[in-house]
């Protein structure tokens, strides 16, 4: 009797619990369905943020943005809500393998909830900011106020990133969804993490700073721009204003300003002089070196000392015009515009000018030009937070480079990647630069395009072959002029172009006739291109143990032309690399491509 009750108890206690769990699991399954939906609808209002978000640089699209954030953090909460509070799901946890799937789907509504929780605190601390800042005045306090929010937000965020592994079918896709979106968030925080941390001192946060600020001219390239205009920019406290630009030529100097103390750089570059001729001082790859001398050459033609130098190109100036709106100088009727700018400034102006009055006229309408924009920028009725997004592109493409002597806020520089450093941490480095060797004005007319061909061998040893190929599209036959040329000494045709050709690589490079120059290894050659013509300079090197830990990496620095140098990389390996086989880019900013060995 006793075992006959004890077996109907048993039996009845089962029934129970499968009547519980069938319960459990179809009503949980509505609960689960319902908030899946609610996941939805949260992870669609984050994915329109992050692909919108060069709307939130406008009054307009941060109000926009501000709703879309609520309409996340809503659905978000009412998932978590549901999910938290649902008995069936509590029973369903209680099951092995089954509370993987509950508890996962937990955890990534709290995720979605806490993303938007942050970024509702950020556009909060970005508009402030923004409102809070006006033309040449960009307000400390709340700048300071967005970067700590930037950082903790960065903190909060870094660790939602969970893993997938042992979730199910929609559970599964919904974790690798959001861990996607809080991967290029996370490094969205952490790119304006070192702007802010940047922008603060540059802006004299610290007290008074003063650069240089070097015109870089992209129609007779160096590295980065022939010099041949010149202003000081004085900041503080977040005011910062700039004088009348000038050309060089106020500032000639008699003998160099300091000598050159690479060996390398020395062989190479000392004909050139760079360190006495404006014109020369940034043949050089590394911004930092001709930072330097023009601090040294400044204050030795005026004997007045500077914290640091900017250099500035004309892509700049358009980024600029593009927020700002057209400008107006007196001897030119029609507007001047993003659209415009450069082809007055780099073609048309040389075309206006004949030779002998290019020293004042040409360059008296560059100065207005530039002095227009900045006084526009006084006038404000822009998005301050557009001009800084717009100035933040610029700098990847080295088209706005910042040197500062402060050893502290030059090494935020280089680590928010506008230091126009030939630096690559973990990776082997490469810098392509082409460089005119005629005193004329034909980058104008020049398209260019990059070719690297990488083979591997089993040692871990890389060769590289480098093909540029160089496309004169100055007309044929062109008579002798400023911009055309002939400068009767390197050349003597008009429109021929000369390219120097330089490539700095890592260290441990080996090439025909290359030297050890600021820690690098440098080779170069001479290509001749005539007028509506094209040709091509090969360059070859080798690497030895360019394979590091298992992984092969190549960071390819940009030269900052007014066009991007397209690029194509294409890999061949006698060992099994993960990577791209061929690869192409835009060269419009710092690439790094990595490949890993099968272990």
């Amino acid at each position: 009797m006793l075992r006959e009750f004890r077996w109907q108890f048993l039996r009845g206690l089962g029934v129970a619990v499968i009547a519980l769990i069938v319960w459990a699991i179809g009503f949980g399954a509505w609960d689960i369905v319902q908030a899946q939906s609610d996941i939805a609808s949260a992870k669609n209002a984050a994915t329109q943020i992050i692909n919108g978000r060069d709307s939130l640089l406008t009054t307009q699209g941060r109000a926009a943005a501000a709703i879309q954030l609520n309409a996340m953090h809503n659905a978000a909460y009412a998932a978590d809500v549901r999910l938290q509070g649902s008995a069936p799901l509590t029973v369903l946890s209680w099951i092995p393998i089954i509370n993987h799937q509950v508890n996962g789907l937990r955890a990534a509504v709290g995720d979605v909830d806490e993303t938007a929780a942050q970024g509702q605190l950020l556009l909060t601390s970005a508009t402030s900011a923004a409102n809070a800042s006006r033309g040449t005045y960009v307000d400390l306090p709340t700048l300071k106020s967005l970067n700590e929010q930037v950082h903790n937000s960065r903190l909060v965020l870094q660790n939602r990133v969970r893993s997938a592994k042992g979730l199910l079918g929609p559970i599964h896709s919904a974790r690798i969804a959001i861990n996607q979106q809080l991967r290029v968030l996370n490094g969205l925080l952490k790119d304006a993490d070192s702007a802010l941390t940047f922008a603060q001192p540059f802006l004299g946060s610290t007290g008074p700073r003063t650069y240089f600020v070097a015109g870089l001219n992209n129609s007779e390239m160096r590295d980065q721009g022939m010099v041949l205009s010149w202003a000081i920019l004085k900041v503080n406290g977040g005011h910062f204003e700039m004088s009348d630009s000038a050309t060089v030529g106020k500032l000639a100097l008699r003998s160099p300003a300091v000598p050159l103390a690479d060996p390398g750089t020395k062989l190479v570059f000392g004909p050139l002089e760079p360190t006495r001729i404006w014109q020369s001082v940034n043949a050089v790859g590394d911004f930092r070196t001709s930072s330097k001398w023009m601090m040294a050459m400044y204050a030795a033609a005026r004997n007045q000392h500077v914290d640091g130098v900017l250099g500035i190109d004309v892509v700049t100036l358009q980024n600029i015009l593009r927020v700002t709106g057209a400008v107006h100088i007196k001897n030119t009727n029609a507007a001047i515009n993003s659209a415009n700018v450069a082809r007055l400034i780099l073609h048309d102006l040389y075309v206006k000018y004949p030779a002998g009055s290019q020293q004042q006229g040409r360059r008296d309408e560059v100065s207005a030009i530039a002095q227009a924009a900045v006084t526009k920028m006084k006038q404000g009725g822009f998005d301050s937070a557009l001009l800084i997004k717009v100035l933040a592109q610029s700098t990847g493409g080295r088209h706005l480079l910042f040197y500062d002597s402060n050893a502290t806020n030059e090494r935020n520089i280089i680590k928010f990647g506008a230091s126009g450093a030939l630096v690559a941490p973990n990776s082997n480095i490469v810098h392509t630069s082409i460089q005119s060797g005629v005193a004329a004005k034909l980058d104008w007319y020049m398209r260019e395009t990059l070719q690297y061909d990488i083979r591997v061998n089993s040692e871990g040893t890389a060769f590289v072959t480098t093909t540029i190929n160089l496309n004169n599209t100055t007309p044929p036959h062109p008579k002798p002029s400023y911009a055309f040329g002939p400068d009767n000494t390197n050349t003597h045709t008009a429109g021929e172009y000369i390219a120097r050709i330089y490539q700095w690589l890592p260290a441990n490079s080996e090439s025909p006739a290359a030297v050890q120059e600021e820690g690098l290894t440098l080779t170069r050659t001479v290509v001749r291109v005539p007028p509506h013509q094209r040709n091509i300079a090969v360059l070859q090197a080798v690497i030895k143990n360019a394979v590091k830990d298992g992984a092969l990496s190549f960071t390819f620095i940009p030269q900052g032309t007014l066009r991007p140098i397209p690029v194509t990389l294409t890999l061949h390996s006698d060992v099994s690399l993960n990577g791209p086989g061929t690869v192409s880019w835009t060269g419009a900013k710092t690439k790094t491509v990595t490949w890993t060995a099968n272990r």
